[in-house]
């Protein structure tokens, strides 16, 4: 049978005012992108979620928590646009008034690098707001970090965030993963603040800095948080608009880049090898 789809896996995050809240969605169980930084690319992908999977993790925050939910972001579990038909679905049921009537002005889709789905997201949802997730701004660091870099490298990239902007007049959203030694130097900073220079105006860019979360097994060391200051200042002092983005949720596991559970991949690959042992198991042979 199908694995349960993680709708206890969101993690509502406060938002002034203290009321509102912005909530994290995810659009799969797992990940097959295999991110260096991210529990969940640990397991793998082990399916889609539907569109109703989706909104449900809305309906349960709205209906069953009471939470008045004022942003939706789709950075949970799984590539976005790697399931795009049932984003695009949820993205027009949680916009539309007959549905949960929230602006589309406050739903985001973040995405790795799925460049290539950029045009048809659009397409379907001209007023889709997009992040991106890039953690490094040259090819060598983020390849090694972002596997999905050896398939859509860093130019290729670019030139989809430049057509979103110009495509949407919208402010681009850029998520930056701080992992301390690897990509948080003042070099990557002034590195970033060069990519991002060649992309929109400053004023058309919002950049988060995240402090790495670590896994369950951590593979990388969270910066300091005078490391982080000054990566920031660096981006400020060439006109960028940058949050940090401090920790929430990490005590139970449930911050940026820790959504997974190993032991329900372990589980399913038990099961199916057990289902497969038994579908090539010869027929008893009565006894004579």
């Amino acid at each position: 049978s199908s694995p349960p789809s993680p709708v206890s896996h969101f993690h509502p995050a406060a938002s002034p005012p203290p009321d509102e809240w912005s909530l994290c969605v995810s659009s799969q169980v797992g990940c097959k992108y295999g991110c260096a930084f991210c529990e969940t690319g640990r397991l793998g992908l082990i399916r889609s979620l539907s569109a109703g999977e989706i909104t449900a993790q809305v309906a349960l925050a709205v209906h069953v928590l009471k939470l008045r939910v004022s942003n939706i972001v789709f950075m949970g579990m799984g590539e976005p646009l790697d399931n795009l038909d049932a984003v695009i679905t949820a993205l027009r049921c949680l916009s539309d008034p007959l549905g949960f009537g929230i602006p589309l002005s406050s739903l985001t889709v973040s995405t790795s690098g799925e460049a290539p789905a950029i045009p048809r997201l659009l397409a379907a949802v001209p007023h889709a707001r997009l992040a991106f997730s890039l953690h490094a701004a040259d090819d060598e660091t983020r390849s090694r970090l972002m596997p999905i870099n050896r398939r859509v490298p860093l130019g290729q990239l670019a030139q989809a965030m430049r057509d979103y902007v110009t495509a949407t007049k919208r402010r681009v959203t850029i998520q930056y993963i701080l992992l301390a030694g690897v990509n948080d130097s003042e070099q990557h900073a002034a590195s970033l603040a060069r990519f991002l220079a060649a992309i929109a105006p400053p004023a058309r860019l919002h950049v988060n800095l995240i402090p790495y979360n670590q896994q369950s097994k951590p593979a990388f060391t969270t910066p300091s948080e005078s490391a982080c200051k000054s990566f920031k200042g660096i981006l400020t002092s060439s006109g960028l608009f940058v949050k940090i983005r401090w920790t929430r949720g990490a005590d139970k596991m449930a911050a940026c880049g820790q959504l997974g559970n190993l032991k329900l991949r372990r589980q399913i690959r038990l099961d199916n090898a057990a289902a497969a042992a038994r579908a090539g198991a010869p027929d008893e042979v009565p006894s004579p």
